[in-house]
């Protein structure tokens, strides 16, 4: 009897053992309201657009052409950038000669004041829209700074002097850009829009 005791005590221990952990599994256990976490978002930086002569250009300018303009564009920013427009300086802005790509020696007799008439494509202060929107990549990616052929971008004038011939220009400042940020893929360097 007293072994049959044994056994009983211990499967309604066991029986009771279970039942207590069964039971503490099943506690619902709730969220306090409010509860929350910290997001921040990025800074916002702009971009630079700089001349660049290579790769070297082959569409040049003489009196009554057009010829294209090449620029690198960087971008500081952790995320990739579109860009879909850029607004162009007055036509009456003239760009200034220099004698080489490095363009630190001006061209004498071929400076935007005297004037060089050498100008951007486009009516006064309009927005040219690229063929297709330029995806620069973010900071410390491959294609940044990304270089960009903008085909027939640049118009010289039949009233521009002979000191101009073989010359370096370095284009008037652009006014402004349409840009967002994007999760595109990168455009490749070099790229062109026409």
């Amino acid at each position: 009897m007293r072994k049959s005791h044994r056994i009983i005590a211990a499967l309604a221990g066991t029986v009771m053992a279970a039942s207590g952990a069964y039971a503490a599994t099943n506690w619902v256990v709730g969220l306090v309201a409010g509860s929350a976490g910290v997001a921040q978002s990025a800074a916002i930086s702009n971009l630079t657009i700089t001349a660049t002569a290579s790769p070297t250009l082959t569409n040049l300018l003489y009196p009554g052409s057009t010829g294209d303009v090449q620029i690198t564009i960087s971008n500081p920013n952790p995320y990739p950038v579109s860009i879909s427009a850029l607004t162009l300086p007055s036509t009456t802005t003239y760009a200034t000669g220099y004698t080489s790509s490095a363009l630190t020696t001006t061209q004498t007799g071929c400076l935007a004041a005297t004037p060089s008439d050498v100008i951007w494509v486009a009516d006064e202060f309009a927005t040219h829209t690229l063929t297709t929107p330029l995806v620069v990549a973010a900071s410390g990616q491959p294609n940044n700074p990304l270089t960009v052929t903008l085909t027939a971008a640049a118009s010289m004038t039949t009233a521009a002097p002979a000191a101009c011939a073989n010359t370096y220009f370095s284009m008037p400042s652009i006014s402004s850009i349409t840009a967002l940020s994007t999760t595109g893929v990168a455009t490749t360097s070099p790229a062109t829009d026409s």
